[in-house]
């Protein structure tokens, strides 16, 4: 029950949850700022602390790499046939300068450069659709150095012979730079590579300062280069000082030429990869001052403009955002009227199978491999004659070959009704067994044959001209393996050519064949999505890595390939056919390693060789832009901030917990789909908002519990104070009305106990050991104490806070008080002769009333206690002290009785009684016991003669009603003769008054008697 009224309680509850809400959502809200304005590092508001923020942030960052590279996975499909391992990339491969290399070949820097022309020449033969150096060279010498050596030598061997003559052919033999330089060009195919560095890593000016102008980048050449009206914020960009490590000649040689520099962050781990370099570094001096820069890029940038077939000038980049590099694959009618790709190597009647096989198998529900293309490689021998390489590693003869060459399509029509044709003389072509669409082409002269299909023939045909046309030993590569397959569970179709991605397929399907067809020279149709790389707004890349290199080999993302094993031709050409190769090495001797968020000793060529494989295959990993992290970390600390001021710090800490841990998955699988939604900010703030939330929720409820622990610890259980406090009732001066129960106890003839004990310290122990007891008794069933007064209790139920039942708790109370009494009286007779018997046969009376009661605290503003008073607590206390007049131990008012629940108690109708101090009548109960105890039974036979006897005495037939309360006798519980230490009973009482009454009717003959009981004692 409140103190207050409704409308003030709910008004005061109101305004306690408005100053709760007020002040949590202050902190909160200050809490949020501090972590957005410190936590931002995309772009930071106080930008000393960029480094703390981004050190916690990449706590998370990290390890979510180190989880997501540490997985083992490979993919199957479905059916029984085919396997495919998701671990080494097929497209990218390393040639590795490895410890067997550098075993072999000794000391890296005693290599001759014709051991990397070597390497490129088995590479390009191979028919490598790239070939990407991470290998620098720094100066060239063309064999200088080394001649002026021998020449040296040969002179002081024989200074009498005219060596100067054979200078030249001396230069010659040791001119492996250009050797290297040829080889280069002549592939087509090979992307160098350079470093930026800072002029300060050179002792002198005049060692620095060539490769800081102008005229360094003249040498260089700019077809590798983008102009800065190619950039929205070109000012934005990194200018670096020198551009080193690359001689003109080589720069000229390359397709394009690309940086490797991998700048770690402050904490030393490379997480980003600049993309977009300014030289010459106008700021650098006077020298510099007038001159316009160009955009130098990356070698990974470079090796996908290569692939693409795109123009540096066609890229379009916007810094924050990305580096358009166009769709990825096309078609092009070329200036002399041939039809090309853009990819190299892949061949226009390759993409016309494609489109085929696209159209035939589009709406294909099966998941297997349906092979497209096959391996057609061409070169002239020595004599004039060809050679064709086809799959299954067929090296077919010349007179086959030649027979391929001239073979005409209608053989194959005829071949649909006869066996065998006779191609000339020796030659005849007839259909495999083996296998539906192939053919056998036989020279039994020479005992030859080859495997061929119509694709190869009509390929080896559309390509005539340029076959007879081909330089001695320099193979051409007519086409490529190549299959496609459909994933019924990615849902998207895909090939073992990284350039044709989904998108890009799906765009050739839909493409229109006689578009294709009618491209004029130097038009073309480019297909799929445009390629756009994410870049932060100073053009960094961020490096989505795949794998671990110190793991199981079969582990790791790339493929290694020992450079030994491409010098000396170990591997078979074949292998390198439409892959790109990037050159670098992984040998610790080489000392080329940097830190990675995923683990540490990364070889550096791995950092390129994962740009250039997220590129080709869309695996971009990009952070959440700011703004939207700042919306996630408010509604987050919105949620926390609510759940930690409305419910109990226990549960919304757990919530919180659940929260940061749900977060943690969600983010995990957003960053493994590409999107990095952050984490530091967002778990911070829901910890700490959370937590201060419950503080300060935890503060207003423990100040109130401890105002109304003071206030009430003496009155009322600790529960009860927590129901106070969650219900925020709170004491104030002055009281309320409300309907509730009083309580009264007394022990009955407590003035004898005194005379009993004697020692008054002995009497205070047995007080309080009894008023213990049965306090705990009455704040155990929610009594509200009121106070003590010497052996009395006066209590009372429903305040200060509302009980579902009152009356039905004060009884509940009286029942349990008794029965701990009597445990107390068998303990202290159990104690022997330490109390005399007085105390072994103590009895109390309890007087219960329910109605309207005044109850709050009274007092002054200095001291007050929280009290009861009322009519109704007069009663009570009337109704205690009635009950020794009955031998009743407890006398509850009808107010009372009728609020129990029906067969919870035992009790019997008193009495209609008119109490000393009250006019009108109160209608009295004795509460026997609950129902459920031992003596159940003979009480309720009790209780139904009893109500006969009440009956016959209402109706003032004494006699019968003598007789029936001489047989409650038998069954009364507080009869003296067994109940040591009670004087008299109801029953008694009655028999008594009913003979006085026979004597003396209350009223005179003829009158109609009320029943009405006046007592004349308190």
């Amino acid at each position: 029950m409140s103190k207050f009224s409704s409308k003030n309680l709910e008004k005061k509850k109101i305004s306690k949850k408005i100053k709760i809400v007020t002040v949590g959502f202050l902190v909160s809200i200050c809490i949020t700022f501090l972590i957005l304005l410190f936590g931002n590092i995309q772009k930071p508001y106080i930008k000393i602390a960029r480094t703390s923020a981004e050190s916690f942030e990449y706590l998370f960052y990290d390890n979510f790499f180190k989880v997501s590279t540490g997985k083992v996975s490979d993919n199957h499909l479905d059916n029984n046939k085919v396997s495919v391992a998701n671990s080494y990339d097929p497209n990218i491969l390393i040639v590795d300068v490895d410890e067997a290399s550098l075993s072999k070949l000794g000391n890296y820097n005693t290599w001759d450069r014709d051991v990397h022309a070597k390497v490129v020449e088995h590479l390009s033969r191979g028919g490598a659709s790239a070939v990407a150096f991470d290998i620098m060279f720094k100066s060239a010498d063309f064999g200088e150095r080394k001649t002026d050596q021998s020449m040296n030598i040969l002179k002081h061997i024989r200074p009498d012979l005219p060596w100067d003559s054979i200078r030249p052919d001396i230069k010659e033999h040791y001119n492996f730079d250009s050797l290297l330089v040829k080889t280069i060009k002549d592939g087509g195919h090979a992307i160098t590579c350079f470093e930026f560095a800072d002029y300060s890593m050179y002792k002198h000016e005049t060692m620095w300062r060539p490769l800081s102008t102008k005229d360094r980048a003249d040498e260089l050449g700019y077809k590798a280069t983008f102009a800065l009206d190619q950039v929205d914020k070109p000012d934005n960009l990194e200018s670096k000082d020198l551009l080193d490590n690359i001689f003109p000649e080589l720069a000229e040689a390359g397709m394009f030429m690309g940086s490797v520099n991998a700048y770690p962050d402050d904490d030393g781990v490379v997480r980003r990869l600049s993309m977009l370099y300014r030289f010459p570094n106008v700021n650098l001096d006077s020298v510099n001052m007038n001159v316009e820069s160009r955009i130098y890029s990356t070698l990974a940038l470079m090796t996908v403009l290569h692939l693409y077939h795109q123009k540096p000038e066609n890229v379009d980049i916007k810094m924050g955002h990305y580096i358009d590099v166009g769709k990825p694959f096309g078609v092009y009618r070329d200036s002399s009227g041939e039809m090309r790709t853009t990819f190299p190597h892949f061949s226009y009647p390759m993409f016309k199978a494609l489109k085929e096989k696209l159209e035939h198998y589009r709406n294909s529900t099966k998941e297997e491999f349906i092979d497209i293309t096959s391996k057609i490689v061409a070169t002239k021998n020595d004599d004039s004659t060809f050679s064709f390489e086809l799959f299954e590693g067929q090296i077919v003869a010349p007179t086959v070959s030649q027979a391929i060459l001239d073979l005409d399509d209608s053989v194959f029509e005829k071949l649909k009704d006869e066996d065998e044709i006779q191609l000339s003389e020796n030659i005849t072509i007839a259909k495999d067994e083996e296998a539906d669409g192939r053919y056998l082409i036989t020279d039994s002269e020479e005992d030859e044959e080859a495997i061929i299909t119509p694709y190869i023939a009509s390929t080896i045909k559309y390509f005539k001209n340029r076959i007879l046309n081909l330089e001695v030993d320099k193979p051409a590569h007519l086409s490529l393996d190549m299959d496609i397959r459909y994933d019924i569970e990615a849902n998207q179709w895909k090939s073992n050519l990284v350039i044709l991605s989904h998108d890009v397929l799906i765009d050739i399907l839909q493409a229109s064949s006689e578009k294709i067809e009618n491209l004029k020279p130097g038009e073309e149709m480019r297909f799929g999505n445009v390629k756009r790389i994410p870049i932060d707004e100073y053009g960094r890349y961020q490096i989505n890595y795949q794998s671990r290199f110190n793991t199981d080999e079969t582990n790791r993302a790339f493929q290694h390939v020992s450079y030994y094993d491409v010098l000396w031709n170990r591997v078979d050409e074949s292998f390198y056919q439409g892959k790109t190769f990037i050159l670098g090495s992984a040998a610790p001797a080489m000392f080329d390693f940097v830190n990675g968020p995923h683990e540490e000793h990364y070889p550096g060529v791995l950092v390129h060789a994962t740009v250039l494989q997220n590129i080709l295959n869309s695996k971009f990993i990009v952070n959440l832009e700011e703004h939207y992290q700042q919306i996630i970390v408010l509604l987050l600390a919105l949620i926390c901030t609510l759940l930690g001021l409305f419910i109990k710090s226990y549960i919304s800490i757990s919530i919180a917990v659940l929260m940061m841990t749900g977060y943690t998955f969600f983010a995990y699988y957003s960053f493994v789909n590409g999107m990095y939604i952050g984490m530091a900010k967002q778990l911070l703030v829901i910890l700490l908002t959370t937590v201060a939330a419950s503080i300060v929720q935890f503060y207003y409820e423990s100040k109130e519990k401890r105002f109304l622990g003071n206030a009430f610890k003496q009155y009322i259980s600790p529960e009860l104070i927590d129901a106070m406090v969650t219900n925020e009732i709170m004491p104030t001066l002055g009281g309320e009305k409300s309907n509730i129960t009083a309580y009264f106890t007394d022990i009955a003839s407590f003035s004898t106990f005194s005379e009993k004990i004697g020692d008054p310290s002995r009497l205070v122990e047995l007080l309080n050991e009894y008023l213990t007891a049965m306090t705990d008794t009455l704040l155990g069933n929610k009594g509200t104490l009121d106070k003590y007064e010497g052996d009395a209790i006066i209590a009372f139920f429903g305040a200060p806070m509302p009980l579902e039942n009152n009356a039905q708790s004060a009884c509940d109370t009286a029942v349990d008080m008794q029965n701990k009494l009597m445990n107390l009286r068998k303990k202290w007779k159990s104690e022997g002769d330490k109390w005399p018997k007085v105390v072994h046969d103590m009895h109390m009376r309890i007087g219960i009333n329910t109605g309207d009661i005044v109850t709050g605290n009274m007092g002054s503003t200095m001291r007050k206690n929280y009290t009861m008073m009322g009519d109704a607590v007069n009663l009570a206390a009337r109704l205690e002290s009635a009950a020794k007049q009955y031998g009743a131990y407890i006398q509850i008012s009808e107010d009372t009785q009728k609020h129990l629940s029906e067969g919870r108690f035992i009790y019997r109708s008193l009495d209609t009684i008119r109490v000393i101090g009250k006019s009108l009548p109160v209608k009295t109960y004795e509460l026997l016991q609950k129902t459920g105890c031992e003596m159940e039974s003979e009480l309720k036979t009790l209780v139904v003669i009893w109500e006969q006897a009440r009956r016959a005495y209402l109706a003032m037939d004494w006699d019968k009603a003598i007789g029936l309360f001489n047989k409650c006798l038998d069954y009364e519980p507080h009869h003296p003769d067994r109940d040591p230490g009670s004087k008299t009973c109801p029953s008694l009482i009655y028999i008594k008054r009913c003979e006085a009454y026979k004597k003396n009717p209350p009223v005179a003959p003829g009158e109609v008697w009320d029943g009405v009981f006046t007592a004349t004692e308190k």
